[in-house]
């Protein structure tokens, strides 16, 4: 946060040759015409955040050319970060990045460097080693703190435990492992080290042939795995002294689902002193040869969300019969019924006020707005059920995911792997209209693919991020692939189901068609659309794809 709004002080600051970032530049010299804008642009509020933020700029700006750490402790004064990370993460550690990073700004000022280079130096750190050093945990009292063991060093805590202790996971699995300094240059030499004596030495002596010298860095490669497992056992030792009192170490017969795992070392050598001491809680022998994972085996199954009537429901279900069975009521004529019994009536008026609330909810649903952002497949529910994207929006439910839509995701990114190209996926960029059936594995849909026409074709584009706006509302998506012929584009969608979609599902197309005539700048019939089946090697070029003016009063339609 500070480093961003010190890069947006540099990016205006007129004197500083160096900022090159043209969007923060743009920003900031809008900012600073803000006071000249046309106002009736802006709400009234809006024009006062702004017209703030552009004199806040404006006064951080001044402090540019002074010290690195007055400027960074003005930022932080002005965001009130210590106020937030002190909610945050408590007063004993909540400042503790921040004064980490404080004394790295001290440190590279010290050496008379500008701000420039500074935050040139920051995002080389960030890029090459992954971001400066964290600052050094301290204990607490009021969380459960997930941290490294390297990050543990020097703390202490009432109760530690150290998961995973399985061979191959901690100490890790180095057989085989080729790193060393003589393969891999970004190691220092051994030799050149100041723990060289405590190091693998390496020597080329009784070398006389080229089998010696394989042989000879084999046993030193050898060697330094020796080394790195006994590093980690120390490492084990670290974590296993952090405990003051209770220690907990936990492995698994069964870490990834598929092989059992037997305990690590660490782990043994944690049994064996626990054992000794009569502190072991549980310890399950270890599976039989042959065995199965007894949960993939037996899964545990259990109904979400939780029934809250659970064993009362065979009855709650035949009273909802009866009252279904019943010819209809009036308020007043059950009141009228009820012999001046004033709690029958009582019920009487609380169905009613029910039944009132109910049609106003279902009322106020017609009248949801629509989000200003919206998906693809978002306008496709709309078209399908307004109703039921009005409740979606009114009451956002997570979206469920099953092993048929990971395997459409799985092929969506094989084919990116496929042509070579690297893109970010979001969920709703996946198609969920259609699952795959039970019975189709991704192997077999990378098979048919590869038999299909598409994949002799050479595509003009693939995975195409788009934001197009259509009646006032920005549809985002993505297209699978453009393919170019002459002139004319043609805009496909991969479906890993083979049921055909009907005329919602080509709502889709129409958008995909369009944003891509937009992107280009062409005239929309120019640019066809299609659905290519994979399971079935089928493709659909429906007809009647719905043109601009369509889209337009669909979004319109429901505007209001």
């Amino acid at each position: 946060m500070i480093v961003a709004l010190v890069k947006k002080i540099v990016a205006g600051n007129p004197d500083s040759a160096e900022a090159d970032d043209q969007f923060l530049g743009s920003l900031i010299d809008a900012l600073d015409e803000i006071t000249k804008a046309d106002r009736s642009a802006f709400s009234a509020v809006g024009y006062q955040r702004l017209t703030e933020f552009a004199a806040d700029l404006r006064r951080l700006r001044s402090r540019a050319g002074g010290a690195i750490t007055d400027l960074i402790a003005e930022i932080e004064r002005y965001l009130n970060l210590e106020v937030e990370v002190l909610l945050r993460d408590g007063t004993r550690s909540g400042r503790r990045h921040i004064d980490r990073f404080m004394d790295e700004a001290a440190k590279f000022a010290r050496n008379g460097a500008s701000l420039n280079a500074f935050l040139q130096w920051l995002d080389i750190a960030s890029r090459e080693e992954g971001g400066l050093k964290a600052g050094a945990a301290e204990a607490s009292r009021e969380a459960v703190q997930i941290l490294t063991i390297h990050s543990a060093k020097g703390a202490e805590w009432d109760v530690v435990a150290v998961p995973g202790l399985a061979e191959g996971t901690f100490p890790s699995d180095h057989k085989g492992d080729p790193d060393n300094w003589l393969t891999n240059e970004r190691h220092i030499p051994f030799a050149l080290r100041g723990d060289a004596g405590q190091l693998p030495i390496f020597t080329w002596g009784g070398v006389t042939s080229n089998a010696d010298a394989g042989k000879a860095i084999r046993t030193f490669k050898d060697q330094c795995n020796v080394f790195k497992e006994q590093e980690e056992i120390r490492l084990g030792y670290v974590a296993m002294t952090r405990a003051k009192s209770h220690l907990i170490c936990t492995t698994s017969w069964w870490r990834d689902g598929q092989k059992s795992v037997i305990p690590s070392s660490i782990f043994e050598q944690a049994h064996k002193v626990a054992t000794q001491s009569g502190r072991i809680i549980t310890f399950d022998g270890a599976p039989e040869d042959g065995a199965r994972n007894p949960v993939r085996e037996n899964p545990a199954t259990a109904q979400w969300p939780v029934d809250p009537i659970a064993d009362r429901r065979e009855a709650f279900n035949a009273h909802i019969s009866l009252v279904n069975s019943t010819a209809p009521i009036s308020v007043g004529e059950l009141i009228q019924v009820s012999n001046g019994e004033d709690e029958i009536a009582s019920w009487a008026r609380d169905a009613q006020a029910i039944i009132n609330e109910f049609e106003m909810y279902k009322s106020a649903v017609s009248v949801v707005a629509l989000p200003p952002r919206m998906a693809t497949s978002t306008l496709i529910a709309l078209y399908e059920d307004p109703e039921a994207l009005a409740l979606s929006i009114r009451r956002p439910m997570p979206r469920a995911s099953d092993e048929f839509s990971r395997r459409g995701t799985a092929f969506h990114l094989w084919i990116e792997k496929h042509f070579n190209v690297a893109t970010l996926f979001d969920d709703e960029d996946f198609d969920q209209l259609e699952p795959l059936e039970a019975d189709q594995k991704l192997e077999d849909l990378k098979a048919a693919w590869l038999s299909s026409e598409w994949a002799v074709r050479t595509p003009h584009d693939v995975e195409v991020p788009f934001e197009t706006v259509i009646a006032g509302v920005l549809i985002r998506g993505r297209i699978d692939a453009v393919y170019k012929d002459g002139d004319r584009y043609e805009v496909v969608d991969w479906k890993t189901g083979s049921k055909k979609l009907g005329k919602s599902a080509a709502i889709q197309l129409a958008v995909y068609r369009l944003a891509w005539a937009t992107l280009q700048g062409i005239d929309v019939e120019e640019v066809s659309a299609a659905f290519h089946y994979v399971p079935t090697s089928v493709t659909d070029r429906p007809a009647d794809l719905m043109t601009e003016a369509e889209l337009v009063a669909l979004l319109t339609q429901f505007a209001e």
